[in-house]
């Protein structure tokens, strides 16, 4: 049968409203007019071996990421964590003593109020003034930023180390 023969079936049967035999004979009518373009064996080389020049690329560079990358980046973190120790140390004393200090006026103050009268929302209130001058203290303020900031350098680092460990592990 032709491919006007097979068209005019088709056309008829969708026509008419036969829908399971227009679907039926409208494969044998796709067939007849699309026909599959064979890629050149040239271009099929030059993209299978551009793949692999990228493959083997990615490769070395995840090879030296490892190799150079993971040292520099750990020496890095410890003259950053050595620098910075006395400034986390210090804020890390005055964190203590603001809050032992925050203790003992608590307990201090609370006794002292139960006794004349005060009731729960003045100790509440004060309770939250304490903290709020505890955390707007600059040392606190500076240490909080600086661990903010190590932890997105960390975050960007693991990223990096599992995205080229993922790159590795797909050319083996």
């Amino acid at each position: 049968m032709d491919e006007q023969t097979k068209l005019n079936r088709w056309l008829e049967a969708e026509f008419d409203g036969r829908d399971d035999e227009a679907d039926a004979l409208f494969g044998p009518v796709l067939k007849g007019v699309v026909r599959p373009a064979v890629a050149p064996a040239a271009f099929t080389a030059r993209t299978l071996e551009a793949v692999g020049t990228a493959a083997a690329r990615d490769a070395r560079r995840a090879r030296a990421i490892r190799r150079f990358g993971i040292p520099l980046a750990s020496a890095a973190a410890l003259v950053l964590a050595y620098l910075c120790s006395g400034l986390m140390m210090s804020a890390f004393s005055t964190i203590v003593v603001k809050a032992l200090d925050l203790v003992i006026g608590s307990v201090v103050y609370v006794a002292t109020t139960m006794r004349g009268g005060g009731d729960a929302w003045s100790v509440a209130g004060n309770l939250g003034r304490a903290t709020a001058a505890l955390l707007t203290s600059p040392s606190v303020t500076t240490t909080i930023l600086t661990l903010q900031g190590m932890a997105v350098i960390a975050l960007f680092a693991l990223q990096r180390l599992l995205r080229s460990d993922r790159e590795s592990w797909g050319n083996r």
